[in-house]
């Protein structure tokens, strides 16, 4: 390194040229291009069914009614989104032309050098380009110097904020009211105090969880909501209650850490992708290919006008419903594997401080939801297979913190001191099935399936209880004049072994209404047309807030509501709307990375694979359109954007070097 500029050797040259090639490794380019296409037609028509059978399942109707409108409006989405999904793929492609499949050509040391010029002016080619314009120039070095390092991006980030927190002061629902009773109930029990426990209703019924997993010796401990997250909630909820009488303070302290974090993990991911990349590294040897370029003023600005403007993310900063704290970290966590990316593609080491916040941010989403051990295992194996130089700092990056959890939580049950998770939750959509065929064609259930559902569920029950866009009602989940669907108070171990045998009786008989059941809670997540069954504002001005609080709900009462009026007004204007609406990103993420597939970018999909994942349990969660459950992907869609496009700057600067 010479002079704070990265040189090739002289062999770099005949290195890069005895390195296969990615389409190599990927079973030759032909079959790379095509297994492109393949998953491209496959996202674009799921994208063009969700829509088409969208206006079906709001009437609460069959898919055995899709007609000739249905089909108008599945061709034409497919037809728009394949078509955007192309054009991304095609213009990228000519920017790029001449490079291979991972968007990069074999260069030697001058021409290394000549890309690095062309690379380090592309952040200021907005300024150039308005040369004639000096209020932009002025805005230009404005934006480059307050977002110059993650700190700096912090304070903005606060900043735009901080009104959040001012006037709003916390969101929740009923899960993190629900914590605070398991805790409260907790500690009594500790402090003797005699709660009911099997013969007697308790917070393990709200949520239930079967009797048969509770231990023997009372505990009011659960993992329905993250052990973790639940001990830290319920405990500072209970020490306000303590030192004020109500738990609004806790809330506001968690609110405001919740904010601060959120402030961190946004800024931190955003450094990552406006700096070159090499800041992040140890460069201990010369890398193998250039670096991406600077981002640029105008891109700075727009992904952090996403963050402070859109309702999505500003009223997910204090929102304390477990699914926020996990995409934030989620957002932390893919901003690193980014630069682990980067790193691997270019022969450099990450910084040992890299390594660290790997690890925490893993701890982090494993602490916060249950989803997330199958994310970090799944982007473990794709680490180790691209990256089996550096497997130690993986396995102790994602496998160590991994292991520990489960670990932990596996000898916490074992000993009594928790009550596990009811395994019902990992089965809404089966469940959901059944209830539809309950509900609409009872006599089509095999005698032999109700013998063996009937310690499980009530079918009549079931079927009165049925909603296509929420598994809840037909788990029981919920207080007051519930219908008890499942039987958690008497159902055992051996009883819930026959559900998926009984299920799948059933299914063979009502194939057309399973999947009804299937689409009419999954479609909403993919159709622009939906509205969120549980938007984000709803933790905003919902009851438990405006009217059950002791005393959150005096602040600003009519404020909140505007808020969450605003919120959802916005969301509700055709097209207009769409950046407020959940499944806008959704649908965006997945034409991105298909564009990404199509363009050969493969090692890039490598660090977006947990964002496919989150879009499966999305699919199989247990209501349609939870816009909680979009966050992750709200959050890192403009970070994709920015990277996709610095990635086609890369390529159009490597291809003009030519």
């Amino acid at each position: 390194m010479k002079n704070g500029q990265e040189t090739l050797p002289a062999s770099a040259e005949q290195a890069s040229n005895s390195r296969p090639s990615p389409t190599t490794r990927w079973g030759g380019r032909a079959l790379g291009h095509g297994i492109a296409w393949v998953l491209t037609v496959l996202a674009c028509a799921w994208v063009g069914l969700c829509t088409a059978v969208g206006p079906i399942y709001r009437a609460n109707d069959t898919i055995a009614h899709f007609g000739a409108l249905n089909w108008l409006l599945g061709l034409v989405t497919f037809g728009i989104t394949l078509a955007i999904v192309y054009l991304a793929a095609a213009w990228t492609k000519k920017l790029g032309k001449g490079n291979t499949a991972r968007g990069r050509v074999n260069i030697g040391a001058r021409t290394a050098s000549a890309i690095r010029s062309r690379s380090q002016n592309l952040g200021d080619r907005c300024q150039v380009r308005a040369a004639a314009s000096p209020r932009w120039r002025r805005a230009g070095r404005i934006i480059m110097r307050y977002t110059r390092s993650w700190q700096s991006i912090m304070v903005v980030l606060l900043l735009g904020w901080f009104w959040v927190w001012a006037t709003l002061l916390a969101s929740f629902g009923a899960d993190v009211l629900s914590q605070g009773s398991e805790v409260a109930s907790w500690l009594d029990s500790l402090n003797g105090v005699q709660l009911p426990y099997r013969d007697g209703s308790t917070i393990m019924d709200v949520y239930p969880t079967a009797h048969y997993l509770w231990p023997a010796q009372p505990t009011y401990l659960t993992d329905q909501h993250n052990l973790p997250l639940t001990l830290l909630y319920g405990s500072v909820m209970a020490l306000s209650r303590q030192l004020t009488g109500a738990a609004d303070l806790g809330l506001i302290v968690l609110a405001g850490a919740q904010l601060v974090f959120a402030a961190f993990c946004a800024a931190a991911t955003a450094n990552r992708f406006f700096q070159p990349a090499q800041v992040f590294t140890c460069a201990q040897k010369p890398a193998s290919q250039p670096a991406l370029p600077s981002a640029g003023p105008l891109a700075r600005a727009l992904t952090l006008a996403v963050l402070l403007a859109s309702p999505l993310s500003f009223l997910s900063t204090i929102a304390l419903t477990k699914s926020p704290l996990f995409a934030w970290a989620c957002l932390w966590w893919l901003g690193i594997g980014y630069e682990f990316h980067l790193a691997r593609r270019r022969g450099l080491t990450m910084a040992l401080r890299h390594r660290w916040a790997l690890l925490f941010s893993s701890v982090i989403m494993l602490a916060s939801a249950k989803y997330a051990v199958y994310l970090v295992a799944v982007q473990l194996l794709l680490a180790l297979a691209a990256d089996r130089k550096h497997w130690k700092t993986y396995l102790l990056c994602l496998l160590l913190p991994l292991v520990a959890y489960e670990g932990t939580l596996g000898l916490l049950v074992g000993s009594g001191a928790v009550i596990k998770g009811d395994p019902i939750e990992g089965k809404s959509m089966q469940l959901q099935q059944i209830a539809r065929v309950a509900q609409r064609n009872p006599a089509g259930i095999p005698q032999s399936a109700r013998e063996n559902l009937a310690p499980i569920l009530d079918l009549d029950a079931a079927a009165e209880a049925y909603n296509p866009n929420d598994a809840d009602r037909v788990k029981s989940s919920g207080t007051g004049d519930k219908l008890t669907v499942y039987r958690w108070r008497t159902v055992t171990a051996n009883d819930m072994k026959q559900l998926n045998r009984a299920w799948l009786q059933i299914g063979l008989r009502n194939p057309t209404l399973y999947v009804d059941a299937f689409l009419a809670e999954s479609y909403g997540y993919f159709d622009l047309g939906d509205s969120a069954y549980v938007p984000v504002s709803y933790y905003v001005d919902n009851g438990n807030v405006q009217d059950k609080s002791a005393w959150i709900r005096y602040w600003c009462h009519d404020w909140r509501g505007f808020v969450g009026w605003f919120a959802r007004a916005w969301a509700a204007v055709p097209v207009i709307g769409w950046p407020a609406k959940g499944n806008f990103w959704v649908v965006a993420t997945l034409l991105l990375l298909a564009s990404e597939a199509l363009r050969g970018r493969w090692r890039d999909l490598l660090y977006q694979a947990p964002l496919l994942l989150i879009m499966g349990v999305m699919v199989m969660s247990p209501a349609n359109n939870f816009e909680r459950h979009i966050l992750p992907l709200v959050f890192a869609f403009p970070f994709l954007i920015l990277a996709f496009h610095r990635q086609t700057r890369l390529e159009e600067s490597e291809s003009s070097a030519q």
